[in-house]
């Protein structure tokens, strides 16, 4: 991929929805041999390589309405309506998915910079420069992540001195993330120095999450039964409707639940929520509700109305402050989402809600899952671990058997799978993961069929390389673009 420099800014960013995470400093430029002076400078070289991907055009709000739209309960209003249509992406939605590609590749930019200029201080202890090497890396591996799975192979570009790079398969990309990733298991703290920063933990979940996309289910139930029997994580309790805020609020931080988390907060905020919400609800004073739904949905009406959070994340009506009653929500967005709430939110990119990436409850349904494909068939563990998930689901104590829970006996790998697919839909709902899932099990064109009655076109399965990419990089060319662009 060719490299422009428009001017590195190191500047440490405010990635938190409280005080006591990353300050904001003001943004200054520096030359390299200016710049890494001293441990905090070398901090804040880290810092800036989590600005690109925090911004609206990609984590910030524009990457969701991407992936969920694409999942079965989801509908696209205005120009969003045709990735929804699954016959592959228009013009203007591959501009969209092009900047989040661009993004991702200035993170990793930034990365790669600060790796090899760190590795070169001289005035900074071993172990300060072997762990924000590590988390450079991490946040490296964070990036390819998101471009192997939507891209396939894409340029792995693992120096400042790489200019033209072709598209590299896509077990490459994977070995490279898994490599950062080891690193940071063996390197990284055992518990954050600020929230919103990666620990070893948080490494281990990451592999579990990896090895699992891979189908290497006996990799993935290893690391996933890791982090679970460190004990650093632990599901938050849900006694009431409202402790849903507890775990998904503006001022939910550094949980028991929480592994890996992009930060926002009202001065840096997340987008995301603004796209989902009509303006004037409880939920938030601002809305566009970009992505929407229908009454007549065959997924949303096959979800449980028992299931708490479906009635947390799911509103047809609401109560209007100005009218004094409950009203319902206008026909052309008469379902709307409401899982991330912050009333307080300041402007419409102003929610402190902070993105998910990696939770204990997905750790657990990644154990769940993977040990019964490894092994054939669910242990009692894999079972319990999935049933700890619906009990709170439904409100019940976690880890106390209830009404809701799971036969203990009678399934398949192939059955059992299908059941922990499910139940993330319900758990992991508007996070970002139900296209990828259905995408790495293969089920896509199966269940787009089943809930919406469309064949999903082969070209609407992978996202297409930029064309700015194409013309500017000279390893790549028209034929190597992705089927069906």
């Amino acid at each position: 991929m060719k490299t422009y420099i428009f001017g590195i800014i190191f500047a440490a960013l405010t990635l938190a929805s409280c005080s006591d995470f990353l300050e904001e400093l003001p943004e200054d430029r520096f030359t390299e041999g200016q710049f890494y002076q001293n441990l905090e400078q070398a901090q804040a070289a880290v810092d800036a390589i989590y600005q690109p991907i925090r911004v609206t055009s990609a984590f910030g709000g524009q990457y969701f309405l991407q992936v969920e739209i694409m999942a079965e309960f989801s509908i696209g209003r205005g120009s969003t309506a045709a990735v929804g249509a699954y016959q592959g992406l228009d013009a203007t939605n591959a501009s969209r998915v092009g900047l989040v590609w661009q993004y991702l590749y200035q993170s990793i930019f930034y990365a790669n910079t600060a790796i090899e200029n760190i590795e070169a201080m001289d005035n900074i202890s071993d172990t300060d420069k072997n762990q924000l090497i590590a988390e450079a890396r991490f946040m490296r591996a964070f990036s390819y992540y998101h471009l192997v799975r939507h891209w396939g192979a894409v340029p792995l570009i693992l120096s400042t001195e790489q200019e033209s790079t072709p598209r590299t398969p896509a077990d490459e990309v994977y070995a490279s993330i898994i490599a950062d990733l080891e690193n940071g298991e063996s390197v990284l703290p055992d518990a954050p120095k600020q929230y919103g920063r990666p620990t070893k933990w948080a490494s281990s979940a990451f592999l579990a999450d990896v090895y699992l996309t891979r189908q290497d289910y006996a990799k993935a139930a290893e690391k996933a039964e890791e982090v679970i029997n460190s004990g650093k994580f632990s599901l938050v309790d849900v006694n009431t409707l409202d402790d849903w805020d507890k775990i998904f609020g503006p001022s939910a931080n550094g949980t028991s639940e929480e592994i890996f988390y992009l930060k926002y907060s009202h001065q840096n905020g997340w987008q995301w929520p603004h796209n989902l919400l009509y303006p004037g609800t409880p939920y938030s004073p601002f809305g566009n509700y970009v992505m929407t739904s229908s009454l007549d949905n065959k997924f949303l009406n096959e979800w449980s109305n028992d299931d708490w959070r479906k009635q947390w994340g799911v509103f047809t009506s609401y109560y209007s402050e100005s009218a004094g009653k409950v009203v319902s929500l206008p026909s052309l967005a008469p379902v709307q989402f409401s899982k991330f709430r912050d009333p307080d939110a300041p402007t419409n990119a102003g929610h402190a809600n902070d993105y998910p990436f990696l939770r204990y409850a997905d750790i657990l349904l990644i154990h769940a899952e993977a040990q019964a494909m490894a092994a054939g068939t669910p242990s009692a563990e894999a079972i319990e671990h999935l049933n700890m998930i619906k009990r709170r689901g439904y409100g019940y104590p976690s880890q106390q058997a209830s009404a809701v829970d799971y036969a203990a006996s009678g399934w398949t790998a192939a059955k059992f799978q299908d059941t922990v697919l499910q139940e993330r839909a319900y758990e992991l709902f508007l996070e970002g993961k139900r296209w990828l899932d259905l995408k790495r099990t293969g089920k896509i064109k199966e269940s787009i069929l089943k809930y919406l009655g469309i064949v999903v076109a082969d070209a609407h399965i992978n996202w297409p390389i930029p064309q700015q990419e194409i013309d500017t990089n000279p390893e790549i060319g028209p034929e190597d673009q992705n089927p069906g662009y």
